[in-house]
């Protein structure tokens, strides 16, 4: 074993201040920077998914006009009018909508507005569908 001239220190005890600094963990700036950048991360992530989320519930808006406008084409079929149909359910399956009808002897419409979680969804509340299959508004209504 040899001494070093600067450190006074064996190179036995060299390697073991070297192997106990590794051994201590991560320094408060390391954890910190790793603190800062998954914030920005959630910080750029978060909007993003919001709105994937909102445009997948639009899907249950869709799925319940669709399952209506069927119910009065049924009571059409038997009854000769859509006056006096009645719809089966006036929410959607998962709730994040209200479904109304206004309908005559010989046409309907359909109306789906965002309730609960959805009810902020202001660029497609309400949706509407017609006897006649129009989808308004139309950009909702992209698959």
């Amino acid at each position: 074993m040899h001494q070093d001239k600067n450190t006074g220190m064996t190179s036995i005890e060299f390697q073991a201040t070297q192997v106990s600094y590794r051994e201590r963990g991560y320094t408060f700036i390391e954890i910190m920077i790793a603190v800062t950048v998954v914030g920005i991360l959630a910080a750029l992530a978060l909007p993003s998914y919001g709105n994937y989320v909102r445009d997948a519930r639009r899907a249950d808006g869709h799925l319940a006009l669709l399952q209506e406008a069927q119910t009065l084409e049924r009571c059409r079929s038997t009854r000769w009018t859509y006056t006096n149909c009645t719809l089966s359910s006036l929410t959607s399956p998962e709730d994040y909508y209200t479904i109304s009808v206004v309908s005559d002897a010989t046409s309907y419409t359909l109306t789906a507005i965002g309730a609960n979680q959805q009810a902020e969804d202001a660029d497609c509340s309400p949706m509407t569908l017609d006897y006649l299959g129009n989808q308004t508004p139309v950009d909702c209504w992209k698959d």
